[in-house]
């Protein structure tokens, strides 16, 4: 019984298993996507609880939310700057300076793929924002069209 346990803890072992390891977490790390801002210029589209929904990201850090009532086909437009933090998983999305707005707003963003992107809910306090992304408390928006 002392030969096994002696082997277990062998160091070549242990050093074997943690290259395997390494291994791995580079494959993982390698197979997915990294997006940069850039990638996020453009106009985006979908639709939440019978609204439609646009954003427009421009490579100046300002947007522009349109967001349309399908029912009473109201049209309500919001505008300002917004700051996106690629860092952090998903990426914090915050919207300041709204005109039609007398406080900021703050989500959750992924992407899902090139061409469409996926939105927490909408918080006006970042503290209470969305760290990860609920069943049906998100939304996804598929790319209209890209700006360079």
């Amino acid at each position: 019984m002392f030969a096994i346990f002696k082997f277990v803890f062998n160091h070549k072992t242990i050093f074997s298993f943690q290259v395997k390891i390494i291994f791995i977490i580079l494959l993982l790390f390698s197979c997915s996507k990294k997006y940069y801002e850039s990638d996020l210029y453009g106009s985006w589209k979908g639709q939440y609880e019978n609204k439609e929904i646009v954003f427009t990201f421009n490579n100046d850090r300002s947007f522009k939310l349109s967001i349309k009532d399908l029912i009473n086909e109201s049209n309500e437009i919001l505008s300002g700057i917004y700051k996106l933090d690629f860092i952090k998983t998903p990426m914090p999305l915050s919207l300041r300076n709204i005109k039609q707005l007398n406080h900021p707003l703050h989500t959750i963003v992924e992407f899902m793929g090139d061409d469409s992107i996926r939105l927490g809910d909408f918080s006006p306090s970042w503290r209470v924002r969305n760290i990860s992304f609920e069943q049906n408390r998100n939304f996804v928006l598929k790319r209209l069209k890209q700006f360079e």
